[in-house]
C-alpha cells in the first residue's frame, strides 16, 4: 500500500527472507529443475546478472564538482560508494558500512560532508546522520559519523537545505506528538532540533526559503479537496482550492522571481499542467500542459535560479519539452548524441563547475551516467549503472493499449520472451501504491527487471497501468474509488489477461498474478474473486483485508486518511464497513483454487504482519495450498541483495513448478549456504 506521501520523502524496499526459502527455493536437485538447468545454462540469464550486487544507483555530484557517490551494495546492504568525479571505477570505494543500509543521502551544498538518512530493519522511522570528510590529497576519508536526530520511534522524513544558511536542514517529522507532522530545523553539526512550523494547516508538502523556512505549503481537507498556501508578511493566506479529486502539487519557489510554480488540474482540464503563481499579484497562469492532453505532469527542470528550463510528461513513454532557449541548444546536442530509445534525465546541475549530471537508460540497457560540460559541450561517460546487465540480450518492454469492459483504455507495459510469441504462460504484475503507476525504462521499479527475468524463462508478463495509477488525469484516479477487489480496478487486470488470450499471446490456462503492497492485494483479490483467471499468485506484503489495514496504520498517516477513506472506505461507518469486508480476500478464501505464495516483512508498518498471517491460517485450516516467508527484520520492500536474491529463486522455482517455465542455472550456492544457516 503506497500512500501519497510527502514530496521529500525516503521510502525504503524490504526482503532479509526466513529460512523457509531456503527449504523450498534453493532445492534444486529434482530431476526436472537439474535438466532444465544443463539445457539452458548458457541461454538463460543468471538471476545474479539481472539482480547484481555491483549494480549503481542515485549517483550524485559534490557541490564542487569534484567528487561522486552512490548507493551499491556493501556489507550485505545498500551503501554509500565515493570516487573523483574524473577517476574511474578502480578508484571506488564504500564510505559507509551499515549492516541495515542507507536509504538517502546528500551532499552538504555548504562543505565536505554527508547527511544520510536510513531506517532500522525496514520500520520506516527513518533517522538523520551526518558524516565529516576531509579531503586529503586527492582521497576522501571518512572523519567521523554522527547520529543526529534523537528519537528513534519518529520518522524524520529530509525537506531540504537552507541554500544561504550553513548547517541547516529542514525535516517533517512527528517529534513531538506521533499524531502531527511539524516542520523542523535541524542543526546538522550539534544534532539541536528546533520547531520552524507547528502545523495547525496540515501541510502534507512544503517548500522551503533560503533560510529553509516553509514559504508554500498544500493541505489535504477530509472531502479530498486540496488547498494551495503561501507564507506572507509572517502570515499564511491561502491562494488556491481545488475541488475534491483534483490535482494539486508544489513545484518551485522563487522570491527573486517572485514565482511559485506548481501542478494542477484544478479548474476545467482533466490531466494536471505547470502553473505559475505571481506572488506580487496573486495571478495564476497556466504555463504549460501536455500537448497530447493524455498525461499529467511528471517532470520539471528548473535552474539554480528559478528559472523553467524542462516540462516532462509520460504517457508509455517520456516526452520531454524544453522550454528556456540555451537550455534547448543544450538538450538538443544531447538528445543528437543518443539512439532515440533512450531516456535522459538531468540529475543535477551545477553551475559552479559548469556541469551536468545525466542519466540514460533504456528498456534492455540499464544505462550509464554522464557529465555533460556546458562550455565545449562534451559528453563523458562516468559510470556503467550495471555493466554485467547491460551485456545481457534483453527483451523489448513495448506499450500497449486495450480497452476495459466498460470503455476505458488502459495503458500497460508488454514484456515477452525473445523469438516467442504465442499461448504463452502470462504472469500478470499490478504495481502498488495504488496510486502509483509503471514506466517503461529498465531502472524504473525493481519489477522492471523481474518482468526481463521472466520473459527470459519463457513467461509473457503484463504489467497495467489500471484505473486508480498516477498520470493519466484526474477522472482516472476518480474511478478507482470504492472498486479495490471486487470492482473495476480488477477488472482492469482480467480484462488485459482476456485481451492477451484473445490476441493468442496468453495460455488460458497458465496465468498467475504477482504483486507487492496494492499489488498484493490484487494478487489475492485474483485468487479469490476471479478464481478461473489464475493457476497461481504470489502476494508481497499484500493486505488481505481492508478492515486490518486501515485500521493498523501508523498514527503519523493522518494527513491521509481522508484520502484513503475515500477511495477504499471508512471502517467506522457500518455501510463502507460492510462494504470493505464484500472486499478483503480474507473473506473470500473458500473460493481459493490455485496455490499462493505469501511474503511479508515483520516490520512492515503499512501493511502489517496480521496481514499476511490471517489469511496463510485460514488457508492451512482449509487445507488449502499456501506457503509463507516470513522476513522477520524487514519491512515493506527489499533491502538486502542476498535476501533479494533467495526471493527471486523462490518465485522462478514456483512459476516453473506451476506454470511451467524454465529454471536457470544456479549460480547462487551462497545464498542457499546463507539462508540454511538462519
Amino acid at each position: 500500500m503506497k500512500l501519497p506521501t510527502h514530496r521529500f520523502s525516503i521510502k525504503k524496499a524490504i526482503c532479509c527472507l526466513s529460512l523457509a526459502i531456503a527449504v523450498s527455493g534453493c532445492s534444486v536437485n529434482t530431476p526436472q529443475e537439474e535438466g532444465v538447468s544443463k539445457v539452458n545454462e548458457q541461454e538463460l540469464i543468471p538471476i545474479e546478472s539481472l539482480f547484481n550486487e555491483s549494480a549503481i544507483r542515485g549517483v550524485k555530484l559534490s557541490t564542487d564538482g569534484q567528487w561522486l557517490a552512490w548507493l551499491q551494495q556493501h556489507n550485505g546492504a545498500a551503501n554509500i560508494y565515493v570516487m573523483p568525479s574524473d577517476g574511474t571505477l578502480k578508484d571506488a570505494f564504500p564510505l559507509t558500512a551499515f549492516a541495515d543500509g542507507v536509504d538517502g543521502f546528500y551532499w552538504d551544498i555548504h562543505q565536505l560532508a554527508m547527511l544520510v538518512s536510513k531506517d532500522t530493519n525496514g520500520n520506516e522511522q527513518h533517522q538523520i546522520y551526518r558524516l565529516d570528510l576531509e579531503n586529503e590529497a586527492g582521497k576522501l576519508n571518512l572523519l567521523d559519523t554522527k547520529k543526529l536526530t534523537s528519537k528513534e520511534e519518529v520518522n524524520y522524513e529530509v525537506v531540504g537545505q537552507a541554500s544561504e544558511k550553513v548547517d541547516a536542514l529542514t525535516l517533517y517529522a512527528n517529534h513531538d506528538d506521533p499524531k502531527v507532522l511539524n516542520y523542523y530545523q535541524l542543526d546538522t553539526k550539534t544534532g539541536e532540533l528546533t520547531l520552524l512550523l507547528s502545523n495547525t494547516y496540515g501541510f502534507r508538502e512544503a517548500l522551503i526559503d533560503s533560510d529553509g523556512i516553509p514559504v508554500a505549503g498544500v493541505a489535504s481537507n477530509p472531502d479530498t479537496s486540496v488547498e494551495m498556501f503561501i507564507r506572507k508578511d509572517n502570515t499564511w493566506q491561502r491562494v488556491l482550492k481545488s475541488e475534491p479529486g483534483e490535482i494539486l502539487n508544489l513545484s518551485s519557489y522563487n522570491p527573486e522571481l517572485g514565482s511559485l510554480y506548481f501542478e494542477s488540474s484544478v479548474g476545467e482540464a482533466d490531466t494536471s499542467g505547470l502553473n505559475r503563481l505571481d506572488l506580487d499579484t496573486g495571478k495564476i497562469t497556466r504555463i504549460h500542459t501536455d500537448p497530447n492532453q493524455r498525461s499529467d505532469l511528471y517532470k520539471t527542470l528548473f535552474n539554480k535560479d528559478g528559472e523553467l528550463q524542462l516540462v516532462s510528461y509520460y504517457y508509455g513513454y517520456r516526452e520531454d519539452y524544453p522550454v528556456e532557449k540555451d537550455f534547448q541548444e543544450h538538450w538538443q546536442h544531447i538528445a543528437d548524441h543518443f539512439s532515440s530509445r533512450v531516456e535522459v534525465d538531468v540529475v543535477s546541475m551545477n553551475e559552479q563547475a559548469g556541469v551536468w549530471l545525466l542519466s540514460i537508460g533504456s528498456d534492455v540497457d540499464p544505462g550509464a551516467y554522464y557529465t555533460y560540460h556546458l562550455e565545449d559541450q562534451s559528453l563523458v561517460r562516468l559510470l556503467d549503472k550495471d555493466a554485467e546487465l547491460a551485456a545481457q540480450d534483453l527483451s523489448e518492454r513495448r506499450s500497449i493499449t486495450y480497452t476495459a469492459r466498460d470503455g476505458i483504455t488502459i495503458q500497460a507495459y508488454l514484456t515477452l520472451p525473445k523469438n516467442k510469441g504465442e499461448q504463452l504462460p502470462l504472469v500478470v504484475i499490478p504495481h502498488g501504491g495504488p496510486w502509483g503507476r509503471d514506466y517503461w525504462k529498465l531502472g524504473g521499479s525493481f519489477f522492471n527487471p523481474v518482468a526481463q527475468l521472466l520473459a527470459n524463462r519463457g513467461y509473457a508478463v503484463l504489467q497495467p497501468n489500471f484505473r486508480a495509477s498516477i498520470g493519466f488525469g484526474e477522472t482516472f484516479i476518480a474511478k478507482g474509488d470504492r472498486q479495490w477487489g471486487a470492482g473495476a480496478m480488477q477488472h482492469d487486470l482480467t480484462d488485459g489477461v482476456e485481451y492477451l488470450i484473445e490476441q493468442g499471446i496468453a495460455d488460458k490456462d497458465k496465468v498467475a498474478i504477482f504483486g507487492a503492497s496494492y499489488g498484493g492485494y490484487a494478487a489475492l483479490s485474483g485468487l479469490t474473486f476471479t478464481p478461473d483467471v489464475y493457476a497461481a499468485a504470489i502476494s508481497f506484503v499484500g493486505p488481505s483485508s481492508l478492515i486490518t489495514m486501515t485500521e493498523s496504520f501508523p498514527e503519523y498517516y493522518r494527513p491521509y486518511i481522508p484520502f484513503v477513506f475515500n477511495a477504499v472506505g471508512d471502517p467506522l461507518i457500518e455501510a463502507d464497513r460492510e462494504d470493505m469486508e464484500s472486499r478483503s480476500p480474507l473473506n473470500y478464501t473458500d473460493r481459493i483454487q490455485a496455490p499462493l505464495l505469501l511474503v511479508q516483512g515483520a516490520n512492515d508498518p503499512r501493511v502489517t504482519q496480521v496481514e499476511s498471517d490471517q489469511i496463510a491460517r485460514a488457508m492451512y485450516q482449509k487445507g488449502l495450498d499456501v506457503e509463507y516467508i516470513l522476513a522477520k527484520d524487514e519491512g515493506h520492500g527489499f533491502s538486502k541483495n542476498i535476501n533479494r536474491m533467495a526471493f527471486l529463486i523462490k518465485m522462478e522455482a514456483f512459476f516453473a513448478e506451476h506454470l511451467g517455465g524454465e529454471i536457470g542455472a544456479r549460480g547462487v550456492g551462497e545464498v542457499c549456504q546463507a539462508l540454511g544457516r538462519a
